[in-house]
């Protein structure tokens, strides 16, 4: 009873505990114990990647060792509870920078369906059905669809991801976003190649704009 209570616990965390250390927060509100936020250096800074598509873009907070370990547990090690912690994250850029009201829907980057399979569930997605109730704004659930299985972006150089993304997302049911102002929710902002194709596609969709929103950026900057 005792593994099952500690494996429950490792799956399903207690409101009152911390998200990333698994401590109890005793008198602390949110998903992030105050130890933990120490460790958390706080950017919401705007990215220019000067296409012509995506309005403009920006990340949460700066890529440490701490967040780069903990986003790794996030998409590759099961954690994916971890997206309240980093919900809030996101949640604390977008009151900064007045998100709230330039936008009227929420979306998320795409996997390709096998990628999905594999992994069981899309990191880029839970942040931004977290985001999507948290503002009270509707969420485009299947009209972006990553329509080509690409390689890793993360071992390719700028060039490259950019030659790797093209052609590889779809929108679909323009009807659901013609004239909208979009919040696109990704992880990680590496070159912004990824939320440059898919602002691509939604706006020759109809879309009125696209914001970018990121928890952290490896970009040089």
């Amino acid at each position: 009873m005792g593994l099952l209570k500690s494996l429950s616990q490792f799956l399903f965390p207690e409101e009152n505990t911390c998200l990333f250390c698994m401590s109890h927060m005793e008198g602390e509100e949110g998903h992030i114990c105050n130890s933990c936020s120490t460790l958390i250096e706080f950017a919401h800074r705007e990215i220019d990647f000067h296409g012509p598509y995506l309005r403009k873009a920006y990340y949460s907070v700066i890529y440490n060792r701490f967040i780069k370990e903990n986003i790794h547990l996030f998409k590759y090690e099961g954690k994916s509870y971890l997206y309240k912690a980093f919900g809030e994250l996101l949640l604390e850029s977008i009151n900064i920078k007045g998100l709230s009201d330039k936008i009227d829907m929420v979306a998320f980057v795409p996997m390709h369906r096998r990628k999905l399979a594999q992994r069981g569930y899309n990191q880029s997605q839970l942040l931004a059905q977290y985001v999507s109730r948290k503002l009270n704004k509707p969420l485009l659930k299947n009209n972006i669809v990553k329509v080509k299985m690409t390689r890793e972006q993360s071992r390719l150089g700028m060039l490259e991801r950019r030659k790797n993304l093209k052609g590889s997302f779809k929108a679909v049911g323009f009807q659901d976003f013609k004239d909208k102002e979009i919040l696109l929710i990704d992880d990680i902002i590496t070159t912004g190649a990824t939320m440059e194709e898919i602002s691509k596609v939604l706006m020759e969709g109809g879309a009125k704009g696209v914001y970018g929103l990121a928890i952290t950026s490896s970009m040089k900057i």
